[in-house]
């Protein structure tokens, strides 16, 4: 069964291709393994002009009202970062990259990998033992253990990258055949 991508992966999909000039865009790329559940939201693949692929590798969350996800934390490694709700999103992030980038590296054979957390509102302060401090030392603690950045497109990020998108529709008409890209297109467009 193919599931359609949500309207948060269609731009960051756009973006891939438009802005960072990735040929290929793939959604909700799941494995083939029986018993694994994993699900990558958006995989971008770039050829540079100097001959080197880049692998895009990214998870999207587009929850208007904040980041979470309920549910009781499969371990307490999270523990001090809040709500169990907080420790459970972590817990999960940190379950999805680890296994993105075993799957990435299984399947491409890239000059390098990146890897992306996408989400327009992530509520707190840095300064806080909250949700959002939890996701930079998430990020911390990947590049660490894993041996790969894990970039944070989140909040003002994430508006500037879309912002981005949304000048670039503003100045071509051309179809790219990515309909988050089109939609802005559209909108940019009005008279």
């Amino acid at each position: 069964m193919t599931e359609q991508p949500e309207s948060g992966e269609l731009l960051v999909g756009s973006y891939l291709r438009l802005i960072e000039g990735c040929e290929l865009v793939m959604y909700n790329q799941r494995s083939q393994e029986q018993g694994d559940q994993l699900e990558i939201d958006v995989i971008g693949v770039e050829n540079t002009d100097e001959g080197e692929q880049i692998i895009y590798t990214c998870e999207v969350v587009t929850h208007i009202d904040g980041l979470h996800y309920s549910g009781t934390p499969a371990t307490n490694r999270w523990a001090e970062y809040g709500n169990e709700d907080y420790q459970h999103t972590l817990e999960r992030l940190w379950q999805k990259f680890t296994a993105d980038q075993e799957y990435v590296t299984d399947l491409f054979d890239a000059d390098s990998y990146v890897f992306q957390f996408w989400s327009p509102v992530v509520r707190g302060d840095r300064d806080e033992k909250f949700l959002l401090t939890g996701l930079y030392d998430l990020a911390d603690e990947f590049e660490e253990k894993r041996d790969a950045e894990l970039e944070l497109v989140i909040n003002e990020e994430y508006t500037e990258r879309i912002e981005e998108l949304r000048e670039r529709a503003g100045q071509t008409e051309k179809d790219y055949g990515e309909l988050g890209f089109r939609i802005l297109q559209i909108l940019e467009h009005l008279r």
